[in-house]
C-alpha cells in the first residue's frame, strides 16, 4: 500500500452542515420530527457563522447559521451559506469528511487549506471554496491535536450513509481511489440529498 492509499483509506464522514436562517427554530424543529436534540456550538471567528451541533456517536450534524453579514460575505462558507439560505432556505447543504493529513489531500486535489476555529474547536480545512461551489463534494477537515471529537457524546447510531446528486466521476476523483465511504449518487440538482443517521433518514 502506498503512503497515498494509506491517507485516502483512512477518511470517513466527519459532519453533514444544515444551513439554518435561525439556529433556535432549527434546533426545536430537528428535536421535534426526528428526535435529535443539538447542544451549543459556537461563533466561527472570522467567518461570520455560528453552529449548533448534534452528536451522533460517529459523525455530528452542524446546524449553521449567519451571525454577521459583514463578515460572512469575506469568506466561502459565510457567503455561500447567506446565498443558499436567500436562494432555497434551510436545510442540508454541505459535508466534510475526517482525514489523517489534510495538507496532503489539499495537494492531490489541488485546493487552498484554510483554517476554523470556534470555543472548543479548531481545525485545518482543505476545499471550502470548491465544495461551497460544487456542494455535492465535501471538504476535508483535520482537528488540531488534543481537540476532542464533537460527535463522542451522542448516542444515535452514528452517519451511516450520505447521498448525494452530482458528478460520480468528479466525486471519486475528489475523494481518491480506494476512498470507502459510503456515498451514493443520485440524479438532481448538484447537492445533499440525504444522510443515514443509525436507521433514521434525514432529507
Amino acid at each position: 500500500m502506498t503512503a497515498m492509499r494509506g491517507i485516502i483509506h483512512h477518511m470517513q464522514i466527519d459532519h453533514v452542515l444544515i444551513a439554518a436562517s435561525d439556529l433556535d427554530v432549527a434546533a426545536t424543529r430537528l428535536e421535534a420530527d426526528h428526535g435529535l436534540r443539538a447542544v451549543h456550538g459556537g461563533r466561527h471567528v472570522g467567518i461570520g457563522t455560528e453552529n449548533r451541533i448534534v452528536p451522533l456517536g460517529r459523525g455530528y450534524l452542524e446546524l449553521i447559521a449567519v451571525h454577521d453579514a459583514a463578515e460572512a460575505a469575506s469568506s466561502p462558507l459565510g457567503s455561500a451559506l447567506a446565498t443558499r439560505i436567500a436562494a432555497v432556505g434551510d436545510g442540508l447543504m454541505g459535508w466534510a469528511v475526517a482525514v489523517e493529513d489534510v495538507g496532503a489531500h489539499a495537494a492531490r486535489v489541488g485546493a487552498e487549506l484554510s483554517a476554523i476555529a470556534r470555543s472548543g474547536l479548531t481545525a485545518s480545512l482543505a476545499g471550502v471554496a470548491t465544495a461551497m461551489t460544487e456542494p455535492y463534494l465535501p471538504f476535508f477537515i483535520q482537528r488540531d491535536p488534543g481537540v476532542a471529537d464533537p460527535s463522542a457524546a451522542g448516542d444515535y447510531g452514528g452517519l451511516t450513509w450520505i447521498e448525494v446528486a452530482g458528478d460520480e466521476e468528479r466525486l471519486a476523483a475528489w475523494l481518491g481511489p480506494d476512498h470507502g465511504m459510503p456515498v451514493r449518487v443520485t440524479d438532481g440538482p448538484p447537492g445533499v440529498r440525504a444522510v443515514g443517521i443509525g436507521d433514521r433518514r434525514l432529507r
